[in-house]
């Protein structure tokens, strides 16, 4: 008997259904009650609370901001991502190959590789960030800066903090937090649905990237997130171990949270986002690039080589 939940034998495209499903479910509960939570203890308008876009919550107190952020990761990605692997695997933990903590050696790959995938990303992010609609499209363009600095105004009043327990709870918030939901979401649930539905790896990997990128709304951060998110999906094909993607997504998003703490306190004068940009930057493109290749194929190789001692030990 196969050792699955009530809804492991559906058709891919069925488990994908059920997946928004649950999502939208989780939304409708978890945001209203949250925000009612917090409306009690703070004494606001609940109906305002319950309203709320970017723009309003941009305006408010850095505490609600903070409730936020977190409630919305919890409703979106963490709280469906588990019930979703528990109806499909029964085991959350078995189903999003969770169970064993990876190598060591395969921690530190998946670990250099964000940063020596940092030059492309910037290199991305420069030219997507300069890009122009043609002007039929000028309403829509101004809509997506319009968007677009809304989520930089918010993620600028996370960031801007002066006290090292801020800074700690950033790391939490921006790191913890949407490294296990959204790899939990995208490359365990997204992923696995994808590839047994066509049959292809690649394509689940790039589609579950570009939904990935999409879903953070942020148009003209789109490709570098979009390589990203390629990026991790390829380590959770390589290592076949979730905690490689979430531990590589926590270090991508504490460092950035790190350095700009140190930076906006004056501890440092480096500026991330120019790694891999101005004089010297097709060679330390190219570098990053073949250092990428590289480390995957290391990457690759690992559960190889740990699959094999196993059965060296087991016939001794």
């Amino acid at each position: 008997m196969e050792n699955k939940g009530i809804a492991g034998n559906l058709h891919p495209s069925a488990q994908l259904a059920l997946l928004l499903v649950i999502i939208i479910v989780a939304v409708l509960v978890i945001m209203p009650l949250g925000m009612l939570v917090f409306a009690l203890i703070n004494g606001a308008d609940v109906r305002e609370l319950l309203a709320a876009d970017s723009e309003f919550i941009a305006s408010q107190d850095l505490n609600f901001m903070r409730f936020s952020q977190i409630l919305g990761h919890v409703g979106l990605f963490l709280v469906p991502s588990l019930v979703f692997g528990w109806l499909i695997g029964l085991s959350p933990a078995r189903y999003y190959q969770a169970k064993k903590w990876p190598v060591w050696r395969a921690i530190i790959m998946s670990v250099l590789l964000v940063f020596a995938a940092l030059p492309i990303v910037n290199l991305l992010m420069e030219f997507n960030s300069g890009m122009q609609l043609p002007a039929a499209l000028s309403g829509v363009e101004e809509w997506m800066r319009a968007s677009e600095d809304s989520a930089k105004k918010i993620t600028q009043r996370f960031l801007q903090v002066e006290t090292w327990q801020a800074w700690l709870f950033n790391i939490f918030m921006i790191a913890i937090i949407p490294a296990v939901g959204e790899e939990l979401i995208f490359r365990g649930a997204l992923q696995n649905v994808f590839k047994r539905w066509s049959g292809s790896i690649h394509l689940a990997v790039w589609v579950s990237a570009f939904i990935f990128s999409a879903i953070h709304m942020q148009f003209f951060g789109f490709l570098p997130r979009l390589f990203l998110g390629a990026i991790l999906g390829y380590m959770m094909v390589y290592s076949g171990n979730i905690w490689i993607p979430i531990l590589a997504h926590f270090v991508n998003n504490a460092a950035a949270v790190t350095i700009h703490f140190l930076h906006h306190n004056n501890y440092i004068h480096l500026d991330i986002e120019n790694v891999g940009l101005g004089q010297w930057a097709l060679p330390m493109d190219a570098v990053s690039l073949i250092l990428v290749v590289v480390l995957f194929r290391v990457l690759y190789r690992i559960p190889q080589k740990e699959s094999s001692k196993l059965s060296s030990d087991v016939s001794e």
